[in-house]
């Protein structure tokens, strides 16, 4: 690996989580419109529905005439009623979710980030984010505290591309004024993040809790089960 100059990180589940699930925030919010939803239903629920409006709809809608909201909007209502719920309140509940994950409320930050972003940047390295996010991502890195990091944010839904689509990771590649060998991306995500940046030259690294699930080509040093682990990876010191 030649000398790093550009790390660029995936979010969700990645340098920031949902705080305490989907369900259960769903679950919550739905309870003040005096609905009694069981989380685990609306867990199940929304990944049904989030990836078949991800199918439908790519990218947050960009491409189809939807906005960030009215996308979320569909997938709220349409993951309460496969829950069980009637259509009163519907709109206020989705309208309420979408300002709720707008803001630090929603989210928590993963454990070793802000150590492993430190660091990082202390080595000298330039910092980014490449994200299949909506345009709110910039405030909730914010009020996360962990805006000040990256040099710049990419989100999919403003870039109108989306990982692993090749033209995302371009765009953050002319950001940095570097060159793909002289970059490390990390994610969540086998296809969008390890993949993605691998096809277009850049060190990809997966971050994973485990390599159970994780597809026999993919070379095992280029999985890291802490962010931590990263570091030494990145500046060559152990």
């Amino acid at each position: 690996m030649s000398p790093i100059k550009l790390v660029t990180f995936d979010v969700t589940n990645t340098i920031i989580k949902i705080l305490g699930g989907v369900g259960h925030n769903y679950a919550k919010v739905a309870s003040l419109y005096g609905k009694n939803i069981d989380a685990l239903t609306i867990d199940k629920s929304f990944r049904v529905v989030y990836k078949r409006n991800a199918e439908m709809y790519p990218n947050f809608g960009v491409n189809h005439g939807l906005t960030a909201s009215k996308w979320w909007d569909k997938v709220v209502t349409e993951t309460l009623t496969e829950s069980g719920s009637d259509h009163e309140n519907l709109d206020k509940i989705a309208k309420h979710l979408f300002l709720h994950f707008s803001t630090n409320q929603g989210w928590e930050v993963v454990e070793d980030a802000v150590e492993t972003l430190s660091k990082l940047k202390a080595a000298g390295m330039q910092l980014g984010v490449i994200s299949n996010f909506d345009e709110r991502l910039e405030k909730i890195l914010m009020q996360l505290a962990l805006r000040h990091f990256f040099d710049f944010v990419i989100c999919s839904a403003t870039a109108r591309f989306a990982k692993p689509d090749a033209g995302i990771f371009h765009l953050a590649l002319e950001k940095a004024g570097v060159k793909a060998c002289d970059a490390v991306h990390i994610g969540d995500h086998v296809v969008n993040d390890y993949n993605g940046s691998m096809n277009v030259g850049i060190n990809g690294i997966l971050y994973a809790s485990s390599i159970k699930n994780i597809p026999e080509n993919i070379d095992k040093s280029h999985i890291v089960s802490s962010l931590l682990d990263v570091i030494p990876i990145v500046t060559g010191v152990r």
